[in-house]
């Protein structure tokens, strides 16, 4: 942790956490399984938001197991689930749009849950979260 100290007084200074991996983790990265969801709707550098999420757990914390959940909420329970690889996520960032597919509707709650339990993820990363 590094800070700014703009006063005198240790108890206001301004403190500010390094970004990057944490040395301690909440998850065991050998036990994790998540998946990347892109939905509400296109906006620019969505395929970088993928690309680099699923980089960040592969390289940075050793999780193998990231799925992309294709066309929004509804693909929890209706599409195949793509398997993310270095390989297929490499070039993805040079792309318009979004590689999974984007949906507005969809969101049925007790079907996502059934199919995140089904498929055992215990991570999910999506860009956009309706608040229920």
């Amino acid at each position: 942790m590094f800070g700014l100290n703009y006063s005198n007084n240790s108890q206001t200074a301004k403190k500010y956490l390094r970004a990057g991996p944490r040395t301690v983790l909440y998850f065991e990265p050998t036990e994790v399984k998540a998946c990347i969801v892109t939905c509400g709707g296109l906006c620019p550098g969505l395929n970088v938001v993928v690309r680099e999420v699923f980089n960040c757990l592969y390289f940075n914390y050793g999780i193998r197991e990231v799925y992309g959940i294709k066309y929004g909420y509804k693909g929890f329970y209706t599409y195949d689930w793509e398997k993310l690889t270095p390989e297929f996520v490499e070039s993805i960032h040079h792309e318009g749009g979004t590689v999974l597919g984007s949906s507005r509707g969809g969101f049925d709650l007790e079907k996502i849950i059934s199919a995140v339990k089904t498929h055992g993820i215990n991570q999910v990363f999506s860009d956009f979260m309706k608040n229920y």
